[in-house]
């Protein structure tokens, strides 16, 4: 009788057991810009907003699924297309941690960065992320800060770039990142190889070299950005190269919200 009892108590926890360290992440469609949210068991994040307009698009998915509140949220580089939705988001959810990679705006006389300074930069809970900085976001789940290791006067490539480690699972978020920054990359004593590449600004031609993504070794690429995008993106240079390393390309103009969910061993692409 006892060995039946705990056969049927196995069999009941299994799914917890199972799912217990499942993560997802949505590559959000924000048209003009990015957004990224990631869910653990333990963490909600937000990395982006979208930009002022579709930035109230991305509070509305947060709402669907019933969010109140997010654990950090964390704007690569203060571009309007990347840090926009703040203005919607911080108005109704709480949000414990704000981060950003501290891009000096006090010469910036453009209203938004005024607004963006009050708001977001203005807040104790505000916080400055470069290199070498993690947030955990789970048992076996780490956001690795890899980039900037310091400002210089080009904003893309002062976007925060990140590695999400899940067990034996990576993905690097490249943020507007482009080649310079990967080239400050491949000299680093860090593994770059990673399972899914969010494409580095918006699949333009200045980022995701040749010799970067043979570092990378990605299965899937994620490129964000709107159809037919005023300044060409994504490149067809850069389309082509992805195809020639049998990269398999997901585009939120195309695809709408893209979402994987990862076990500490496997990524797949859900529905």
């Amino acid at each position: 009788m006892a060995k039946k009892t705990f056969t049927l108590i196995t069999f009941f926890l299994l799914p917890i057991i199972l799912f217990a360290d499942s993560l997802k992440i949505f590559f959000l469609n924000v048209g003009e810009g990015e957004s990224i949210y990631i869910e653990s068991k333990e963490k909600k994040i937000l990395i982006d907003s979208g930009n002022p307009i579709t930035g109230y698009q991305v509070l509305q998915f947060l709402k669907k699924r019933s969010i109140k509140s997010l654990d950090a949220l964390i704007i690569t580089h203060p571009h309007p297309d990347h840090m926009g939705g703040v203005f919607h988001i911080l108005q109704e959810l709480k949000v414990d941690t704000l981060y950003d990679n501290g891009e000096y705006l006090r010469q910036n006389k453009t209203d938004i960065y005024r607004w963006y300074s009050e708001l977001f930069r203005q807040n104790n809970r505000y916080r400055v992320l470069k290199q070498g900085l993690n947030i955990n976001i789970g048992k076996n789940t780490r956001l690795i800060s890899l980039s900037p290791d310091k400002l210089s006067n080009n904003w893309n490539e002062n976007s925060l770039v990140f590695k999400l480690s899940h067990g034996k699972i990576d993905i690097l978020l490249m943020g507007d990142a482009g080649i310079l920054t990967e080239q400050n990359l491949l000299t680093q004593d860090i593994s770059l190889q990673a399972d899914l590449l969010k494409i580095g600004h918006h699949g333009a031609h200045d980022a995701s070299s040749e010799v970067f993504l043979k570092a990378v070794n990605p299965s899937y690429a994620i490129i964000s950005t709107n159809k037919n995008n005023i300044r060409g993106y994504p490149s067809p240079k850069i389309l082509e190269r992805l195809q020639k390393r049998g990269i398999k390309v997901y585009s939120t103009y195309e695809d709408g919200d893209i979402v994987f969910e990862l076990d500490e061993k496997s990524i797949t692409k859900t529905p």
